[in-house]
């Protein structure tokens, strides 16, 4: 008796059967669904770690909400007693309203308020070269530990200000310790300040040390810890300190000081900035210091201060991160459009392996009645198993590991490629599933196409031309968006079918040679390699974007790397860069003797003055040099003058200036131009990156013109110096330290461009443009296998054939070679053009300036070891694994291969 099959059975069967072909689109769905979903969280964990990279290193100058004012806040009670919170209340709940009324997420990342009011410095009697400013701070004995003494007691209050104004006043004071020494000032010693009608004695009653002396309280009070000091050789060392009186003592203020100024700022929490909130996060601090913030009014009281307006240098900061964060999108984003298509047409090819695969079976299923539906069915079920289920294995996977590793997980849109790789091969494997019962006929090669053929083609050849115009046209994109995305895409199909279009003609001239020749290999190889379907679109795709990514890579590398490079000498401006100081004449003297320093340029600080275009004023800043000293320092390299330009004087006619972008951009070519009074002309023009910071509005002169525009020469705060050949950077550093003093920083240009090169931002786009060109590599060379594998049954039955004839083995060899060889050469070749072009696209839409440190964008650079790093490392893949294809191919049973239906 016969066992009936049941239907369940029988379809289990058929799926354990020759499952090669879908094993392989399984481990490629499983794959790729993992890259796919964990690309978003890599994204979002570069971003945050670019913004942490940006946002660390700020100090808290420039990391918090700051606001300095002028005066004193309005003090309503001067009577007996003078109390913290009856003198800086309203001021302070002012502050905290302004806090909490701050769009999210400000009011949770900004800290309680801090306020410090100071006077101006005032001559002692008894000494002149002692000069005195007192502070005013509530809460700043939280910061101090008393070494000597105690701290400072309220001044008694009074009973109107005339009688206060024409008495002796007594202040209790408190100094650090190294402000005292230097001031020579004992504790419990009495100094007096004499003004116009009065006299103000101050009583010091301890010295303190800073509980934690590098905080960021202390970097928002400076000179207070250290005393102030000027000493320029030319007049008396005059030291200057700061003291703090009582918070309750601010009254007294006003007694001995006519200018008064009142710093407050809100610490930041940085460390609760992410890059999912940072835009959020900075466009509520725009909002908070694009306007001045009421604190007091008129008929509060005496004069004060009224409104506040805030400043939050971190929001630059932030919109950098942000601006990498979205350069990385763009950049990423246009070149996997390329990856992503060489995706598609692999997992197409690995649908057609199963269909190859399973050929046989579904013919005689056909034949025997099986309608189009129940085939598709079948396929579908096939496709559940090497589609859906490895897809949602993969996403799992990568949610799972981005939770346990990094305490990430992505948000539902980046689980829609994951979906989409399930559906694909159910849907692929349906549409194909009527073609599995007839071979298909090659149209696509040949001087004679459909009409259809042509009118796909033009089409995506005028989408590809509108999409670059557009791109063109519109310029930069912040972030990823479609036409960013696609351009890339339809110009690698372009690409594509052109050399479909081409690789042909001199296929053919090579056919007709070998009709004429003895070999058999060239000859069958040629004609083969002209009607064999399983060399189409889908493959040369494949090759072409992969090489194409390949050469891209490496030349947006190269100009990365150049741009970085480029950048960092211009901010150095020479060998070395000594910045954080202000540098006599005598030190600049001494720097040029240190050995092994062959010049030495100093560049004063930014000296705030006017400039007047036709008429119209505009300030800026004037930064003043000595023309031959820096000309000799910067050489033929980029800094602070353009090439071949010199800011010497002139012995008559307007003084030569040069001038930053802006700056030149608001001159407009104008002839009536003048600085500080003076006539000026534009010499040169400096755009990008200089020694003297990131300040885009600025104006070089030479120091004979210093005195006629500033009224005085300036001291220096920048000094460049050059080496001599052979010098040891370190050896100088040294030297140059034992005059300046170790406090001053040394720059240069290999410092900080390692420092750029180093951070997340610039080490993400590398990693994923090594990461794409690795991708397409492999994609490619599966696309190569997987051509060979389709090839590989009527290659088997030639190849048969041609042994039971006495051809030697090397044909199975030569004919697989002949297949792939000639659309592989032309797609390399193609490629390797259309690569070269994509940098040129990604340059004009996508800004890298954020990763270079400049204003100027980074040029097209091509690197001859860059290249051959990614290109060289993908045609080695590509030609392994194809090695080991054409190895396998080569074991070949010629019977059994006889035996197989007839092909065609």
């Amino acid at each position: 008796m016969t066992r009936r099959v049941s239907t369940r059975a029988l379809v289990a069967h058929h799926l354990r059967s020759r499952a090669g072909g879908g094993a392989i689109v399984a481990a490629l769905v499983l794959v790729l669904s993992l890259l796919a979903t964990a690309a978003p969280i890599a994204l979002g964990l570069l971003g945050d770690a670019a913004l942490r990279d940006r946002l660390d290193g700020v100090p808290a100058t420039q990391r918090d909400v700051v606001s300095s004012s002028v005066g004193l806040p309005q003090i309503s009670v001067v009577s007996d007693p003078l109390t913290t919170e009856g003198v800086w209340g309203g001021f302070l709940e002012a502050l905290e309203d302004i806090r909490e009324s701050a769009d999210e997420p400000l009011p949770e990342l900004l800290g309680e308020s801090y306020a410090i009011s100071r006077t101006s410095e005032h001559g002692l009697v008894e000494a002149r070269t002692r000069e005195l400013r007192v502070a005013f701070a509530p809460g700043f004995e939280d910061h101090v530990r008393v070494v000597e003494g105690r701290l400072a007691e309220p001044a008694g209050g009074f009973g109107n200000w005339t009688e206060a104004e024409t008495s002796t006043a007594q202040l209790e004071i408190v100094l650090s310790v190294a402000t005292a020494a230097e001031m020579d000032w004992a504790v419990g010693e009495t100094r007096s300040l004499r003004t116009f009608s009065n006299t103000v004695e101050f009583v010091l009653t301890g010295t303190f040390e800073g509980v934690d002396a590098s905080g960021d309280y202390w970097q928002h009070v400076p000179s207070v810890l250290e005393p102030s000091i000027f000493d320029d050789g030319n007049r008396p060392r005059v030291v200057t300190a700061t003291a703090f009186a009582h918070p309750a003592s601010l009254p007294y203020a006003y007694l001995f000081s006519a200018s008064q100024t009142t710093d407050t700022w809100y610490p930041l929490d940085t460390d609760r900035i992410e890059a999912r909130s940072a835009a959020q996060t900075a466009a509520a601090l725009n909002k908070l210091t694009a306007v001045s913030h009421t604190v007091a009014s008129s008929a509060g009281g005496p004069a004060g201060i009224l409104g506040v307006k805030f400043d939050a240098d971190i929001t630059g900061e932030i919109e950098l991160a942000l601006a990498q964060e979205a350069s990385t999108a763009g950049v990423i984003a246009m070149l996997i459009a390329g990856p992503i298509g060489v995706a598609v047409a692999v997992l197409i090819l690995g649908c057609r392996l199963i269909l190859e695969s399973r050929r046989p079976s579904l013919r005689l299923l056909s034949a025997r009645g099986t309608s189009i539906a129940q085939l598709r069915g079948l396929l579908a079920i096939e496709g559940v198993f090497v589609g859906a289920l490895p897809a949602i294995l993969g996403a799992a996977v990568a949610v799972v590991g981005g939770l346990l590793l990094f305490g990430a997980a992505p948000g539902p849109a980046a689980l829609i490629p994951a979906l989409l790789l399930a559906l694909a091969p159910i849907g692929i494997l349906a549409v194909l599933a009527p073609s599995v019962a007839e071979r298909q006929v090659r149209t696509d090669l040949g001087r004679r196409g459909s009409r259809l053929r042509l009118i796909v083609e033009g089409a995506v050849t005028a989408l590809a031309l509108v999409a670059l115009v557009l791109l063109f046209i519109r310029g930069y994109s912040a972030g990823v968006d479609p036409l960013l995305a696609a351009t890339p895409l339809l110009l690698a199909l372009v690409a594509c079918l052109l050399t479909l279009r081409l690789y042909p003609i001199p296929l053919r001239a090579v056919l007709g040679r070998a009709r004429a020749s003895a070999g058999l290999d060239s000859f069958l190889g040629s004609a083969r390699a002209l009607r064999e379907p399983s060399i189409g679109l889908t493959p040369v795709l494949a090759l072409v974007v992969g090489v194409s990514v390949a050469v891209s890579s490496g030349i947006l590398l190269s100009a990365l790397q150049t741009g970085i490079t480029e950048a960092s000498n211009a901010q150095v401006g020479a060998d070395v860069r000594v910045s954080g100081a202000s540098l006599t004449r005598e030190q600049l003297d001494q720097a040029a003797t240190v050995d092994g320093v062959d010049a030495a340029a100093g560049i004063s600080g930014a000296e705030p003055e006017t400039l007047d275009i036709g008429g119209v004023k505009r300030g800026t800043s004037v930064f003043v040099v000595d023309a031959a000293d820096l000309a000799a320092v910067q050489g033929d390299g980029p800094g602070l003058l353009p090439p071949g330009v010199s800011l010497e004087p002139v012995p008559s006619g307007p003084m030569p200036i040069v001038v930053s972008g802006s700056v030149a951009d608001l001159i407009d070519g104008s002839d009536e131009v003048d600085l500080g009074g003076v006539a000026a002309e534009v010499v040169g023009v400096t755009r990008g990156p200089v020694p003297i910071g990131t300040r885009e509005n600025w104006i070089a002169i030479d120091s004979s013109y210093a005195e006629e525009v500033l009224g005085r020469d300036p001291s220096d705060r920048t000094l460049l110096v050059s080496l001599a050949p052979g010098a040891s950077r370190d050896t100088v550093e040294s030297g140059l330290r034992a005059i300046l003093g170790d406090d001053v920083r040394v720059d240069t240009a290999d410092e900080i461009a390692a420092s750029i090169q180093s951070g997340p931002a610039v080490q993400g786009v590398r990693a994923a443009l090594l990461a794409a060109t690795a991708v397409a590599a492999l994609l490619s060379a599966l696309a190569i296998v997987m051509t060979l594998t389709l090839a590989a049954a009527p290659r088997a039955r030639v190849l048969a054939l041609l042994r039971t004839l006495g051809a030697p083995s090397r044909s199975a060899t030569s004919l697989a070679l002949w297949e792939i060889g000639p659309p592989a050469a032309a797609a390399v070749v193609a490629g390797t053009v259309f690569g070269a072009l994509v940098p040129l696209v990604v340059l004009a839409a996508v800004d890298l300036r954020p990763f270079t440190g400049s204003s100027v964008a980074p040029a097209y650079q091509v690197d001859g070891g860059m290249l051959a790093l990614t290109l060289g490392g993908f045609i080695a893949l590509a030609v392994l694994l194809t090695a080991i294809a054409l190895l396998v191919s080569r074991r070949i049973r010629a019977a059994g291969a006889l035996r197989t239906v007839e092909e065609g």
